[in-house]
């Protein structure tokens, strides 16, 4: 699915948004937010996914969009918010719920899907069918394998490249993630 195609009953919970304001690289990306009408985010309202994607391919574009996609994702994976009942959620246990918490970010016509497979106790690869930029999502694996892995435990995330990611056409993007 591309921005275009964004339904446009399709809502994201302020509290999703908000890493988009406190990361890294906040400074360079808040005028796009204002462009935008996206300066004051409320943790508890929805607004139209439409406008926060309008945000992030903005920033995208814009010089230094790649780190600040990736800047975007990390932050959003040290603030992610578990179910209650996640007893010491591990980074497999975080992969394998991460379509449900898409899910339940969103609201209205659903927006595409995050798939998980394990392809061995130390490696998942994720397939990404959604708007949301690739470089993003990066940078949400890459901060949810250091938030959920243990301390000190060697990692990589990468781009698998057996097929083109959506920001390169492709219908998906998915992402390799291997520890040791």
């Amino acid at each position: 699915m591309r921005i275009s195609e964004c339904p446009p009953d399709t809502e994201i919970i302020g509290q999703m948004m908000l890493p988009i304001l406190n990361n890294l690289h906040a400074e360079e990306i808040r005028p796009f937010l204002v462009v935008h009408n996206l300066s004051e985010i409320d943790p508890e309202k929805w607004y139209k996914v439409k406008d926060f994607l309008d945000v992030l391919s903005d920033v995208a574009k814009a010089p230094g969009g790649m780190t600040n996609m990736v800047a975007v994702g990390m932050s959003t994976a040290n603030n992610m918010v578990l179910p209650a009942d996640t007893p010491a959620p591990s980074l497999p246990m975080v992969l394998a719920m991460w379509d449900q918490i898409h899910e339940q970010q969103h609201r209205g016509t659903p927006i595409g899907s995050v798939h998980t497979e394990k392809i061995n106790d130390t490696y998942y690869r994720i397939t990404h069918a959604h708007p949301y930029p690739d470089d993003l999502i990066y940078g949400l694996a890459y901060g949810m394998a250091r938030r959920f892995l243990p301390k000190g435990t060697q990692f990589q995330v990468r781009y698998n490249t057996d097929l083109p990611r959506k920001d390169e056409g492709g219908d998906a993007t998915v992402i390799d993630i291997t520890w040791s």
